[in-house]
């Protein structure tokens, strides 16, 4: 009984945890680091560690390499459409090329450069986006705005299907690769 009077007033022995330490603890760890305060400025090693840990160790991408992941990108087809434009006839061959090329050549640099999640989507917007300027400065048919966009997007469609299908070649081939790569190293 005293020695229950004596617990509940602070004395005696301490409690035990599972593990045969006290309970609580007499100690606990320090905090591993400060808290964020907000509002302060960034370190300037702080974006370029962010960076590093998303690409897995990798640098991050300069914006210079990115710039050139989008001139491969929008340059081919701006070419296509004005060789189109040239022989006169509408959104064609010339555009679906250039978006060919253009969508293989930009999924190669931005393989290389870890920024496959912006390029994979774009070719068939930059495509459509090609296919209404140049339907913009040329002639138009004299009927609607929206007639205009609707004959665009439906002459446009071959070459943004044909630009989609060249990013998922490269892609496949690219992985293919890797995969012959794994099995050489561990046989």
């Amino acid at each position: 009984m005293q020695e229950q009077q004596a617990r509940a007033a602070g004395g005696g022995q301490a409690r035990r945890s599972a593990r045969g330490g006290p309970y609580p603890p007499q100690e606990w760890p320090a905090p591993a680091a400060e808290p964020p305060s907000y509002g302060a400025a960034p370190s300037p090693g702080a974006a370029e560690s962010r960076g590093r840990a998303r690409a897995g160790g990798a640098p991050a991408a300069k914006s210079g390499n990115r710039g050139a992941v989008g001139v491969a990108l929008v340059v081919p087809p701006l070419l296509g459409a004005a060789a189109d434009s040239v022989i006169g006839s509408g959104p064609g061959w010339a555009l679906a090329v250039g978006a060919v090329l253009g969508g293989g050549w930009a999924t190669v640099l931005a393989a290389r450069r870890r920024a496959l999640w912006w390029v994979v989507p774009l070719p068939p917007l930059v495509v459509a986006a090609v296919t209404v300027g140049a339907g913009l400065l040329g002639e138009s048919s004299g009927k609607t705005l929206t007639t205009d966009l609707v004959r665009w997007a439906v002459a446009g469609f071959p070459a943004m299907a044909a630009a989609e299908c060249a990013v998922l070649a490269v892609l496949a081939v690219r992985g293919l690769a890797g995969l012959g790569r794994g099995r050489r190293g561990h046989g």
